[in-house]
């Protein structure tokens, strides 16, 4: 279990590093590309993710329900529903709240010159998720730490609060992982 959640930590990181960047020194602050996308909908919209983990010779599925409790010009409020089916046995996890800034730092331009920066690549393609065809945009973001290597690839559409439709990842080297996550329901209210 708790590899599932380092996991799942991990690819967030990875998935968030990729898209913002890290925070100027100057602290001068942007529109959070996150809350834009929630802010175009009313409160009672939800997303839901159907999620497989592979790890360790464990594989763990989840079910994740986004559901937009609040929208006010600083912040969204997010709840979070998770249902995990680990080794057979199914535990509802409690809800949790997530509260998504309207701003967020600007990311330097300096990091992107960095050494360590993941490789990205972006492109377009159409998902079938939740029983529609999205166009996305497909971003390919490729890193090496630690002796591993992690490829992770995410579908994102604006037409979707959150703007995630699908992603996958695969970790190699000291250690293997990989995770897939697709859109499984969207209620637009």
């Amino acid at each position: 279990m708790l590899h599932t959640r380092w996991m799942t930590t991990f690819c967030t990181f990875a998935i968030t590093f990729a898209l913002m960047g890290t925070a100027r020194a100057d602290d001068q602050m942007m529109d959070n590309p996150v809350y834009t996308s929630w802010a175009k909908f009313k409160a009672g919209t939800s997303v839901k993710y159907a999620t497989d983990i592979k790890a360790m010779g464990n594989t763990t599925s989840t079910e994740t329900t986004q559901t937009l409790k609040e929208i006010t010009p600083d912040k969204a409020t997010i709840e979070m529903k998770t249902s995990m089916v680990v080794a057979g046995s199914k535990m509802d996890m409690p809800p949790t709240n997530q509260e998504i800034p309207a701003k967020i730092k600007m990311p330097d331009p300096a990091a992107t010159q960095a050494t360590d920066v993941p490789k990205t690549e972006t492109s377009t393609e159409d998902v079938q998720a939740a029983g529609k065809t999205y166009s996305c945009k497909k971003t390919i973001v490729t890193s090496d730490q630690n002796g591993m290597t992690t490829k992770a690839i995410t579908w994102t559409c604006d037409d979707i609060p959150g703007t995630t439709v699908k992603m996958e990842a695969e970790t190699s080297g000291s250690m293997t992982a990989s995770t897939k996550m697709i859109l499984t329901d969207f209620q637009p209210q």
